[in-house]
């Protein structure tokens, strides 16, 4: 229904602006990223617009850029138990790309904080992760290819030596998701690769490996 709102800036605040556009002030929600990039009062503004109804209310979104207004979207749709207020409260966490690259590799310790829980930032990661790696395949131009795994030189606690990039990856991500050590990551990524060709499967991102490998590392 609302794409943008372009006019007046009259009020902002951290957490909502008010633009008047028609003698008519729109109040819109936006996230902390959005706030830094509002002009100065009296200045024209135009914010990218998400309309957000419910039974009893109807909450008008707005966002500087479509990266911001997307990853929102992205959140509330494919993530179970996050609305628009907690959609919010992650893109609170640092830039779209950042976050975004954090879900892609499982790293969920950088979702948590300003409302969002150890839970939900695992949630994420498991809900989104795999959909933002084909994402950025496809933004890329052409698929990843996954590198097949070698034997592991050494596995030193906390650090891993050794690996490829897909297993290494894949082995930081069952450590924190499943707050396991090192070694106990390791075993279960290579029992997911294991289990994945044994059904003829090759991963060919890393959020398949790591969606395998924590149901054996639990």
């Amino acid at each position: 229904m609302f794409h943008h709102v372009t006019g007046t800036l009259t009020s902002k605040a951290p957490g909502e602006a008010v633009i008047e556009a028609g003698g008519v002030g729109y109040l819109l929600k936006i996230p902390a990223s959005t706030y830094d990039a509002l002009p100065a009062l009296g200045r024209r503004a135009t914010l990218l617009a998400h309309l957000h109804v419910t039974d009893d209310a109807l909450t008008l979104f707005g966002f500087a850029t479509e990266g911001e207004r997307a990853f929102f979207k992205q959140l509330i749709a494919h993530v179970s138990g996050v609305g628009p207020k907690l959609a919010m409260a992650v893109l609170g966490r640092g830039h779209v790309a950042h976050l975004q690259q954090a879900i892609r590799i499982g790293n969920f310790a950088a979702l948590k904080g300003g409302g969002v829980g150890e839970a939900t930032a695992k949630r994420i990661v498991l809900e989104l992760g795999k959909i933002l790696v084909k994402q950025a395949e496809l933004d890329a131009g052409a698929p990843a290819t996954a590198k097949r795994p070698g034997k592991p030189a050494a596995v030193e606690a906390p650090a891993i030596q050794g690996l490829d990039e897909m297993t290494e990856l894949a082995v930081k991500a069952v450590v924190q998701l499943n707050e396991v050590p090192s070694d106990v990551a390791l075993r279960a990524v290579q029992r997911a690769y294991d289990a994945m060709r044994a059904e003829k499967q090759e991963p060919t991102a890393v959020q398949d490996l790591i969606r395998r490998a924590l149901s054996f590392s639990e």
